[in-house]
């Protein structure tokens, strides 16, 4: 038995597939494509198509991201995945890096070889 995913995804997350499926259905929408049209063009299911515009979580994200490419708006998804843009895994990154052990001065007049 397959499990809903609803059941595991936060409002945030629901929240933020809503607007992105409300803007995917604008841009589709803006270019004249009907839905079976943008559906053959990212060769989904017109009933996925429908889903994703719904926001629906339960979509595999291939399929959003094809359809995200065929609007145009594959663009969008630049900024989150810049590592940069993420200021406490970059903090981490930081504190993880490996700094190189220097021989001093003194150490190195210890050896008479």
């Amino acid at each position: 038995m397959r499990r809903s995913e609803n059941q595991f995804v936060t409002a945030n997350a629901r929240e933020a597939a809503r607007r992105l499926g409300t803007a995917i259905r604008a841009a589709r929408l803006a270019r004249n494509f009907t839905q079976a049209d943008l559906a053959q063009r990212a060769s989904i299911s017109a009933l996925t198509l429908l889903k994703i515009e719904r926001g629906e979580t339960s979509v595999a994200m291939a399929s959003w991201l094809l359809v995200l490419e065929r609007v145009g708006l594959l663009s969008l998804l630049d900024a989150p995945s810049d590592v940069k843009q993420d200021p406490v895994g970059e903090a981490a990154r930081r504190q993880q890096q490996r700094v190189r052990a220097r021989a001093t001065k003194k150490d190195a007049d210890a050896f008479d070889f």
